[in-house]
């Protein structure tokens, strides 16, 4: 058999080639995170720190040793080529309501679960120390980051802070689930485990353009769900974040401290509709209970309403809700 042989000229070019590849590959692409060392606080427990424009990111050696070089690495690169835009899409939606100058939030990595409340949240945002921890892994984290994320921007970039309960959890499961695309929540179908998607398809949830699970669909549909008395029996997350038991009387008396995260987030879509975003803003100050000296109305009548406006969103979106 006869061999195929590289003429001199070409082999040389093919061997320069090569070299040149092996250089970019060491310096690495010019759109891919640098991980560094970290010479600074800390240093024990977060060896390697990550600069980007919006975030500095702090990675736990304890967490890179649970879950392996190879996935924690694949893992922080997935979300990282979709923390920028998510997180500009955020600054833009609070645009004229933030600081001009959002310094870098700082977000530490702790999987292992040593900070007490991992056991009840995916994430949080620590106002006090104002940083961003993640619990409970990357797909826990891609969905639950961009919530944080406005969490700083309303309690710590802002003249105007956001009040505890209903508007500081409305306003960021408004904003990062229905105002913005919230790309790290879709590549992970919002954290939904596998088993279940096909319900969430069957339910109209499903984006199919991207193939993947619609954070917004997603949260207005299981709002709506909670109004029609689905949920009744089931525990859920408050707006006054802790664990309750859905019942009949929840469901016939609504409360504003008692409302769920996905309504929370309907109830805002509702408000910045109605009396406009500007108004909505201007208003995450207010207590809770000042509710009808901000929107002239008592909360239980604006829950009404929303009802009548969220079913019409509902069949706009071709949801199908509705206690089977």
């Amino acid at each position: 058999m006869k061999k195929h042989v590289l003429p001199l000229r070409a082999l040389c070019l093919l061997l320069a080639l090569l070299m040149l590849s092996a250089l970019l590959c060491a310096c690495g692409s010019p759109s891919e995170p640098k991980i560094e060392e970290n010479k600074g606080e800390h240093a024990a427990t977060y060896p390697y720190v990550v600069h980007m424009k919006y975030a500095t990111w702090y990675l736990s050696a304890d967490d890179i040793a649970l879950l392996g070089e190879d996935a924690f690495y694949e893992g922080l690169y997935a979300i990282l080529e979709n923390q920028e835009q998510d997180f500009a899409d955020a600054r833009e939606a609070l645009k004229g309501h933030i600081d001009s100058e959002v310094p870098p939030v700082e977000i530490r990595t702790d999987f292992c679960g040593k900070a007490g409340i991992s056991e009840t949240a995916g994430a949080v945002y620590n106002e006090h120390r104002n940083f961003i921890k993640l619990f409970g892994g990357w797909d826990v984290a891609s969905f639950a980051l961009l919530h944080e994320y406005v969490h700083y921007l309303t309690l710590h970039c802002t003249q105007q802070t956001a009040s505890h309960g209903f508007f500081a959890e409305g306003i960021a499961n408004y904003i990062s689930m229905i105002a913005c695309k919230n790309r790290m929540a879709r590549s992970v179908n919002c954290a939904v485990p596998e088993e279940d998607l096909a319900f969430y398809m069957s339910k109209g949830a499903w984006d199919e353009s991207e193939d993947c699970l619609d954070p917004q669909k997603l949260y207005f549909g299981t709002a709506a769900q909670y109004s029609l008395g689905g949920m009744i029996g089931d525990e859920y997350f408050s707006v006054k974040d802790i664990f309750e038991t859905y019942t009949e009387e929840t469901l016939q008396n609504p409360d504003i401290w008692t409302v769920s995260h996905f309504e929370a987030a309907s109830i805002m879509a509702w408000l910045v509709e109605t009396y406009g975003g500007d108004t909505v803003l201007q208003n995450l100050g207010a207590a809770p209970e000042d509710f009808e000296a901000v929107y002239g109305l008592p909360f239980s009548e604006a829950y009404q309403k929303w009802f009548v406006w969220s079913m019409d969103k509902c069949a706009e979106l071709g949801l199908s809700v509705g206690v089977d």
